[in-house]
């Protein structure tokens, strides 16, 4: 392929594939496009601000200081509002905090309910299954060995009575009565009966005795069986029931945290209620809370009566003033037989209130003194890497790029510093390969002149019109895929680069048309600034032509040219560029299948872009047209001919990291059988073989691109990207 470009180094066609608006500005400044002046100094173009100009800049109080002064003031302000707010409103929120803490004593009891129901049942369960038990109920004893029986397990369980029945629910003995006493009385109507009967579970419910004592009990009952599997069968019932105390009173007390009383219905079936206290704590045990609770009006009827919970209410006894809330107790068939009483004293809330207010104050000022060193510490801590960054950002401003970071941490200020530090060896980086390419042109020939031409039937020459939109200005290469001109869009009213295709590459016209205007779509869709875009695609008299961004620059190929190898800092700038572009072309499903020097555009601002991609390749099986690549930086799986993939252009990229950080390409050959040969089959060098002082993990990442394998190389351009970042001189 015949290469130029426009500073008289050697390029490829796609040199000129080189475009934009930045060659127009050079032509309007009296330059030639691709020909600038070498890069002024950094500080030059990075320097700002007021100090630029000529302004002391203003000195205030440091960040440090403006911290612990925040962190300080913001601490008074939350100590004096607490200590406000808290003397202010004790008197108020005392009520509203009680009835706002009694919300969940509904809850509370329903869970301690169910909880003791639970340990009844088990307790009861345990004693049907026990042998003796079963032989009692199953054998047919009399009456007066039920009854001893019964004492017995009462005393055992620790119960107020038990009570033993037949398997028709019939009565045989309870504890609480003598021998015989009530024996042959049915009881299997009643639902702590008929359940374990019916349905052969344990059950429990509140009951409430009024004849003989006024107490609530809760009872459990279970089934007693004899026989296992289809031979069992049901012999009884056992129950047991357990007293509803004062001792009971005051656990619940302690459980919901206030004083409590349970209140029974003692009055006839269908008589208004009539509450009298059947067990409470010590603050409420006395005879003349019903009346008091009588006195709230709706409360009696709606507990004992309708069975609704009520409260939270206020009421008065023994001079105390409480805030309570009242909750129904139903029997097992759903009937309201008693109701629990939760109050909390007034007078106690208030004294918590006083008392953490003085606590307030007191632990207020310590904490302020004691917050005080804290703060000062902490803001320092904070503040002082920050401010060392911010020493690092002025420095760089003013084109200083060896500054010293502070230390990372595994925080937020370590992430921004780490940042901060690959940002600055991305500019030292980006600095380097300006002042190269500066250097560059400093060096190369100025002359511009029209390359010439050789006649060609076929395709616009220099000066035609073409398309009836084109105006071509000059040719700036050929090679097997056709010419490139620069030429002028009229339309548009800006410079682009025209690829003129060689018929060559349209064996099946009509198919490899398609195939060439799906690959246009899918890469006009790239807007990456580290590759060409792509415009458009288009037939004249038979014609093909692709319109693309024009961009100033020159190839990689003169840098590697200049020294045989390049720096590392400029080198890592390219490459890293280079897996950006790669990255976006990947993405777009697009495999470049040619990537090599020649291919790479250096621009004077240290942008890097890649190019001619997308024309002839497509990642997908079955898609694309002929690939026409170069050998030198073939991957083995194009060199058999294979199906390509990302990671073939990654073997690629590859060999050009190879080739600028070692001077050589990893395999040379004369002839090109022989290169391919090495290509598949031979083992690549390591490039600190041929440059020591090359960063062992830069050797390690090369190596990796360069796997046999596609599967042992990184996985994506991406991958290669955030591994090069990790490399340091």
């Amino acid at each position: 392929m015949t290469t130029a470009t426009e500073t008289g180094a050697e390029a490829g066609p796609k040199a000129g594939a080189q475009a934009g608006p930045q060659a127009g500005a050079k032509t309007a400044a009296g330059a030639e496009p691709g020909v600038e002046a070498a890069a002024p100094p950094l500080h030059s173009r990075t320097g700002g601000g007021s100090a630029a100009l000529g302004v002391p800049e203003a000195r205030g109080v440091g960040l440090g200081m403006r911290l612990f002064l925040s962190a300080a003031l913001l601490i008074a302000a939350i100590v004096g509002a607490v200590v406000g707010i808290a003397s202010w409103q004790a008197d108020r929120l005392a009520a509203e905090e009680i009835r706002r803490t009694l919300q969940p004593v509904p809850d509370i009891f329903a869970g301690y309910v169910a909880a003791q129901g639970e340990s009844r049942r088990a307790q009861v369960r345990s004693l049907a299954e026990e042998v003796g038990t079963k032989a009692l109920l199953g054998g047919g004893a009399d009456p007066a060995t039920f009854y001893d029986s019964a004492v017995e397990l009462a005393g055992g369980l620790g119960a107020a009575s038990v009570f033993l029945f037949n398997d028709r629910g019939t009565l045989l003995a309870r504890s609480d009565r003598t021998a015989g006493q009530e024996a042959g009385r049915d009881f299997s109507a009643v639902s702590w009966v008929a359940g374990p009967l019916d349905s052969g579970d344990a059950t429990s419910s509140f009951i409430l005795e009024v004849k003989r004592a006024r107490r609530l009990l809760l009872l459990a009952s279970a089934p007693v069986s004899q026989g296992d599997g289809a031979e069992q069968r049901l012999v009884g019932v056992v129950a047991a029931a357990f007293p509803v105390d004062d001792a009971a009173a005051r656990q619940m007390g302690q459980l919901l945290s206030g004083e409590v009383a349970v209140l029974g219905n003692v009055a006839a079936r269908g008589a208004s209620p009539q509450p009298a206290t059947v067990a409470a704590s010590a603050a409420l045990r006395d005879a003349a809370l019903p009346a008091e609770l009588a006195a709230v009006p709706g409360l009696v009827n709606a507990t004992l009566a309708s069975g609704k919970e009520f409260g939270p209410f206020e009421f008065v006894h023994l001079g105390t003033a409480y805030v309570g809330t009242m909750l129904p107790v139903t029997s097992g068939g759903g009937e309201p037989i008693a109701a629990l009483l939760v109050g909390r004293s007034k007078e106690a809330q208030l004294a918590v209130f006083h008392r953490l207010r003085a606590v307030v104050l007191e632990l207020g000022a310590g904490i302020l003194l004691l917050a005080l060193p804290i703060s000062f510490a902490a803001a320092r801590r904070i503040s002082r890497p920050i401010e060392q960054l911010a020493l690092g950002a002025d420095a760089v401003r003013q084109g200083q790029l060896d500054i010293e970071l502070p230390r990372a941490r595994a925080d937020e200020v370590g992430k921004l510093a780490r940042a901060f530090g690959a940002m600055v060896a991305e500019l030292r980086e980006k600095h380097e390969l300006e002042r190269l390419l500066a250097e560059l042109r400093a060096g190369s020939a100025t002359a511009t002149g029209q390359l010439p031409v050789a006649a060609s039937p076929d395709g616009p020459q220099v000066g035609d019109l073409f398309a009836s939109r084109y105006q071509i200005l000059k040719l700036l290469g050929t090679g097997g895929m056709g010419r490139v001109f620069q030429a002028r869009d009229l339309e548009l009213e800006e410079v682009v680069a025209l690829k003129v295709l060689s018929p060559e590459l349209f064996a099946d016209p009509e198919r490899h048309l398609r195939l060439l205007r799906n690959e246009i779509k899918a890469a006009r869709a790239i807007t990456h600034p580290n590759v060409v875009r792509m415009h458009d695609l288009g037939e004249v008299d038979g014609v093909r032509f692709v319109s693309m961004e024009y961009v100033a620059g020159t190839t990689l190929r003169p840098l590697l040219g200049k020294s045989g190898r390049m720096d590392l800092a400029p080198g890592l700038q390219i490459a890293k560029q280079l897996c950006r572009g790669l990255q976006a072309v990947h993405a777009a499903g697009i495999v470049h299948g040619d990537l090599k020097p020649d291919n790479v555009i250096v621009m004077p601002s240290g942008l890097v872009k890649l190019m001619d991609f997308g024309v002839a390749r497509r990642s997908r099986a079955g898609s694309s047209m002929t690939v026409i690549g170069t050998p030198r930086y073939a991957s083995p799986e194009h060199a058999r001919g294979a199906e390509l993939d990302e990671r073939s252009d990654i073997y690629s990229l590859g060999v050009v990291m190879f080739e600028m950080f070692a001077g050589q390409a990893p395999f040379a050959a004369a002839d090109t059988r022989e290169l391919i040969r090495l290509h598949l089959y031979g083992a690549p060098p390591s490039p600190r073989d041929f440059r020591p002082d090359l960063p062992e993990l830069l050797a390690e990442i090369i190596g990796r691109c360069l796997a046999k394998s596609r599967l042992d190389r990184p996985a994506t351009a991406a991958e290669v990207d955030r591994a090069l970042m990790r490399v340091r001189e």
